[in-house]
């Protein structure tokens, strides 16, 4: 156990407000995303984009986000907004059985990001080591498959942790619904990068279980 472990045994948890949970939502969804688009938090908060927009002005009226606008509006968070956010976090972190079974669901999630890893491989190189250019409908269907199997896992695995953490089960619906439109044929939904794809949400959902369970990344989360 490390001395920081050490402390927050020893610290009483500490629940946060409901003010301050909306406010930890909104900051951890951008610190998840390094730069979070408003259709980006609305996805990850259940809200409307309008919703979305009107929580991260309010961060950015305090001085904890920034907005740049222009082809690719996004907004980060400041210096002040990071530090407000591991406050936050670290009071959430107090609560050392939340932190525990936060900790056994993601040791539970290793084996099924292990698949996923290779299932998204399977997606873009076929198994004669060319790149898979989707003109075969059979084999990208069998790829499908397996992710909806991989999905399976983690849709159990997210519905069981959703009482320690709301937004858990929130994943389970994006995955659900990224996976719905790959088995509709938009390829783009499997790994396309900032577009709500499968591969970004599990992405996000990945580093929110080691920031959750007050770990940091190692050999198990290389899969």
């Amino acid at each position: 156990m490390t001395t920081q472990e050490a402390l927050m045994a020893e610290t009483p948890a500490r629940a946060l407000t409901a003010d301050q949970k909306e406010r930890f939502d909104v900051l951890h969804a951008i610190k998840l995303k390094g730069r979070a688009s408003d259709e980006a938090l609305a996805h990850m908060l259940a809200v409307t984009e309008a919703e979305a927009a009107q929580r991260r002005e309010a961060l950015v009226a305090e001085g904890l986000a920034i907005f740049r606008e222009g082809r690719m509006p996004s907004t980060a968070l400041t210096a002040e907004g990071k530090a407000d956010h591991t406050a936050l976090l670290e009071t959430i972190l107090t609560d050392t059985a939340k932190r525990d079974a936060v900790g056994r669901g993601l040791e539970d999630f290793h084996p099924i990001n292990g698949d996923l890893k290779r299932v998204s491989a399977s997606w873009q190189t076929r198994p004669d080591g060319m790149p898979n250019a989707h003109d075969d409908a059979d084999y990208d269907r069998s790829v499908v498959a397996a992710l909806a199997e991989v999905n399976t896992r983690a849709r159990a695995l997210l519905r069981a942790a959703a009482p320690l953490e709301e937004r858990f089960g929130r994943y389970a619906d994006r995955l659900d619904a990224a996976l719905a439109r790959l088995q509709a044929g938009e390829s783009a939904a499997f790994l396309r990068p900032l577009s709500e794809s499968y591969h970004d949400i599990w992405m996000e959902l990945h580093e929110d279980l080691i920031v959750l369970s007050g770990r940091v990344r190692g050999d198990a989360d290389e899969g």
